[in-house]
């Protein structure tokens, strides 16, 4: 240590101090503390032991603070001189870190934890700081060791004393006293106290999710299911990478108890380094016990890659975890001298669930839609049946029999049934169409039944119309060339060749065989759609329904209700439509029924009002249909959590949709990706915004010019937020020059004023050259109206490029001219604003008793209540630079009421 020097042991220490939180900074601090010593520098070590503290709460390592705090209060009472403010007040504050850290590890006695307490209420009470902190580490220590009445009386004190210089933030006070309140079972109480909480930005980077985890206990045992699954999915996407807070544990808990069992298990596997990680020994034994409620309710065989242990059953780590938390609980009692914790931990273990939670992406069917039973019995009967009821159109009943003839049953069937059997197969889906097997299974077949079948597949084939003219002409009974006229209608309707396509269809009708009624009923309302007759169609359709249809005409009658409704903007009756469509057929068929009640709903806009019917999509559709559709479902799902502003929920789901997507679905991929970096935006993730939305970028065909404008003006908006500056003028020059190759000259001037509203203060050259290629494009538009906008918009830039540069006569002069504009506009919102700014020149030219009279001004103006907070800023600055009282002005009280 003697070749060091004082210079060497500070770098080591500032080398240290830089490093990003973990045991390699811990130890990097001890090291540079030691050289400190070695030295003789005390006030390095001063600096050395206030950082060790600091390290070891941001590791939840406790016990890690125990030597550098007694260090550090023995160089305060022997050097005084080397500790300067910040230090004195950082041991202060650290004083309270002490008793949980010694709460929270048996090995230290009760002793110590009361003398702990007893030194921190003299500490502060010398101080004169509040005693709030005081009463919140007895009412800890008193639920720690059992006494309930002592935390009563103590969480009575901890919520009547105001805060003060040594008080945690004001949410975590409040996370502190709903997990007391919920001790002592006031749920109610509890829960109406967090959520009152989580009111206004903190700053604090362990809130709001320290609440809305406190928050979960409370909310559940009250019953209040929708705020517990907000609390969950917006708590948990702030933690999920943070490998060494204990919040986790009562999100896995929470999952294991509300039938998340699935997600409890994703969380579980991003949390198994704690299985052997060092922890104090309380939250090892929670980690253990909320573990071991959601490995009880395991299959007992499923799998986990423990680190430095292996692989592992769930039933092994039940086994091991549940054994540990009573072990630790039995170390806290003997220490405490009571059953306390044994009891919490076995209760724990025994609690029965809640009522299931639906968070944000379903993971299973959440609605009753009864699915008849497979049909067991003869197989020759089945197939039989099976032919039968398809040709009467009950196709539900029809697919039931055909689910009953499992492939390798059919050797032993009668050759025509099991070509009835396997043709039935891939004109449903259930295997792929292959021309080839097709026309095998036709050979099996009497001619007039082959054709019928190939009439039927002639739609979406090529050449399609040739072989359904065929199949009419070579037809032997009614009923095939009925179903060949149709489909002729239908093909000959998609060439425009409406007049034949009626020919068909007066053709069918007049065969007029039973079985197909229906079906030409709902042709015809098709066949006058297809020719945009959208009225005519929709009559037609709804005399259809009104009578007596077979099942699969009923479906086909509902799809186009429900198309046509949608088409004509018959909001109200397209959800009512919808609803009965799925409702009317069992699984799987009311699976597919989702699929045209998700279209309507996106195309009209529809998501926020119908999350209860998306949600329900998403979850029929991870059983009984594929992927990809599923992703779709999951992509209409965020669109109602973003118009409902749930924007966490709206993550989760988009990145569920990610996750679901297959190969063909480029353009779906694209729409998710693009939403996810807006949201990521709104939740202010902004790696993510931007990794997402340069991914947009990357699918976005190169002719789709517009779009790709839109998608760099949010791209520019993000990298400015991340202070890419560079980076964000380019993506904003290159959307202007975008939209204006796309001839959309008022966005491409949005993009430059965005552009010059985004930039640093400093950079007043830039937003000069943004705003004069803005105002230069002023003459391209044609509507007076956007001209007299966007000239607003410059000018008011202008003025705060001038009072940026002490103009402050020129500021307002482009204040004053701006505001004559939007006054034109009949904008009274923008016109507040803009009165605000110049209040603002104002007091930057110290001009108060002027920014005083623009407050006034722009409080007279108010068009509703969204600006009172920004109005009432500016006055009591004002007062207060003239020496004058606001509490007692009148416009102040009354805009505090209308803020309160």
């Amino acid at each position: 240590m003697s070749d060091f020097t004082n210079e060497d042991a500070e770098r080591a220490f500032i080398e240290a101090y830089n490093m990003p939180t973990g045991m390699p900074k811990h130890e990097a601090l001890e090291r540079a503390a030691r050289m400190s010593d070695a030295l003789g520098h005390t006030p390095l070590g001063v600096s050395c032991r206030i950082a060790l503290l600091d390290s070891a709460y941001y590791l939840s390592r406790y016990d890690l603070m125990l030597a550098p705090f007694a260090w550090a209060l023995t160089a305060q009472e022997k050097h005084p001189e080397s500790f300067d403010d910040n230090e004195r007040h950082r041991l202060d504050w650290a004083h309270k870190w002490i008793g949980s850290g010694l709460r929270r590890d048996p090995r230290f006695s009760l002793d110590q934890m009361q003398s702990v307490i007893r030194q921190l209420a003299d500490r502060y009470g010398q101080r004169g700081y509040s005693v709030q902190p005081v009463h919140g580490a007895r009412a800890e220590h008193a639920y720690h060791v059992g006494d309930m009445a002592g935390l009563a009386e103590h969480l009575g004190k901890y919520l009547a004393t105001e805060r003060g210089p040594m008080a945690d933030c004001a949410a975590c006070v409040v996370e502190e006293q709903v997990w007391m309140l919920a001790r002592l079972g006031r749920f109610q109480e509890a829960a109406a106290h967090g959520w009152e909480g989580l009111s206004g930005e903190t700053g604090c980077s362990t809130q709001p999710q320290g609440i809305l985890t406190a928050l979960l206990w409370p909310l559940l045992e009250i019953g209040d299911v929708e705020r517990a699954a907000h609390a969950h999915t917006t708590a948990y996407r702030s933690i999920k990478e943070d490998d060494i807070t204990s919040y986790v544990h009562e999100h896995i808990r929470f999952c294991a108890l509300t039938g998340n069992i699935a997600r409890g298990e994703e969380i579980l596997r991003r949390s198994l380094h704690k299985v052997t990680a060092v922890q104090l020994p309380a939250d090892e034994m929670s980690f253990a016990q909320s573990a071991s409620v959601l490995l009880q309710r395991l299959p007992s065989d499923v799998e986990f890659e423990v680190p430095s242990v292996g692989t592992l059953t769930a039933a092994a780590l039940l086994k091991r975890l549940s054994a540990r938390a009573l072990e630790l609980a039995r170390a806290f009692d003997a220490r405490n001298g009571t059953s306390a914790w044994v009891t919490r931990v076995s209760e724990a273990l025994e609690h029965p669930d809640y009522p299931a939670v639906p968070l944000a992406v379903p993971a299973a069917p959440v609605v009753a839609v009864p699915e008849e039973p497979v049909v067991f019995g003869d197989p020759v009967e089945i197939a039989e049946a099976m032919v039968t009821l398809y040709e009467q159109g009950d196709f539900v009943k029809a697919r039931r029999m055909l689910d009953s003839l499992p492939a390798d049953m059919d050797s032993l069937l009668p050759p025509d049934l099991a070509a009835h059997a396997g043709i039935r197969r891939m004109t449903t889906g259930l295997v792929p169409y292959s021309p080839d097997e097709f026309d095998a299974l036709l050979s099996a077949l009497p001619h007039d039944l082959a054709l019928r079948y190939r009439a039927r597949m002639a739609i979406g084939v090529e050449g399609g119309q040739e072989i359904a003219e065929r199949c009419l002409a070579e037809a032997e009974s009614d009923f095939t060339r009925s179903v060949a006229a149709l489909t002729l209608a239908e093909l000959l309707d998609d060439a425009h060749s409406h007049e034949a396509a009626s020919e068909m269809l007066a053709l069918a009708s007049s065969l007029d065989v039973p079985e197909l009624r229906g079906r030409v009923l709902v042709e015809a309302a098709e066949h006058r759609a297809r020719q945009q007759d959208l009225e005519g169609a929709y009559t037609d359709i709804l005399a259809a329904m009104a009578g007596s249809l077979p099942v699969s005409a009923r479906f086909e009658g509902f799809r186009l209700q429900l198309r046509l409704e949608t088409l004509l903007r018959r909001v109200d009756d397209a959800m009512a439509t919808a609803r009965a469509f799925v409702s009317a057929f069992p699984l799987p068929e009311a699976a597919e029924a989702r699929w045209y009640q998700v279209a309507s709903i996106q195309e009209l806009d529809q998501e926020a009002a119908c999350l209860s019917d998306l949600r329900d999509a998403v979850a029929i559709s991870r059983v009984h249909l594929s992927a990809g559709h599923t992703a779709h479902f999951c992509f209409a799902l965020s669109g109602g959590y973003v118009q409902t502003d749930r924007f966490v929920e709206a993550a989760e789901v988009l990145e569920e949709s990610l996750r679901l997507l297959q190969d063909g679905q480029e353009d779906l991929r694209l729409q998710v990706v693009f939403r996810l970096g807006q949201v990521c935006r709104r939740l202010g993730e902004l790696p993510a915004a931007e990794r997402n939305l340069r991914e947009a970028s990357s699918l976005l065909p190169p002719e789709e010019v517009g779009r790709r404008a839109f998608l760099l003006d949010a791209l520019a908006s993000v990298q400015a937020r991340a202070h890419k500056h560079e980076e964000a003028i380019a993506s904003w020059r290159a959307a202007a020059g975008l939209w204006q190759q796309e001839g959309d000259i008022s966005e491409a001037i949005g993009s430059l004023i965005e552009l010059a509203s985004a930039l640093p203060d400093e950079d007043v050259q830039e937003t000069r050259a943004a705003v004069d290629e803005a105002e230069s494009l002023l003459s391209l538009l044609e509507d007076p109206a956007e001209v007299t906008r966007r000239q607003a918009e410059i000018v008011a830039i202008r003025a705060w490029v001038h009072g940026q540069a002490g103009e402050f006569a020129l500021a307002m002069k482009n204040y004053r001219d701006a505001e004559a504009m939007v006054v034109s506009l009949g904008d009274e919102g923008w016109r507040v604003f803009i009165v605000l700014r110049a209040a603002h020149v104002l007091l930057g030219a110290d001009d108060a008793e002027g920014a005083e009279a623009e407050a006034r001004r722009a409080a007279s103006l108010l068009p509703d209540d969204a600006q009172v907070g920004n109005v009432l800023s500016v006055l009591s600055e004002a007062l207060q630079r003239q020496n004058k009282p606001s509490g007692t002005d009148p416009l102040v009280r009354e805009l505090t009421a209308r803020l309160d």
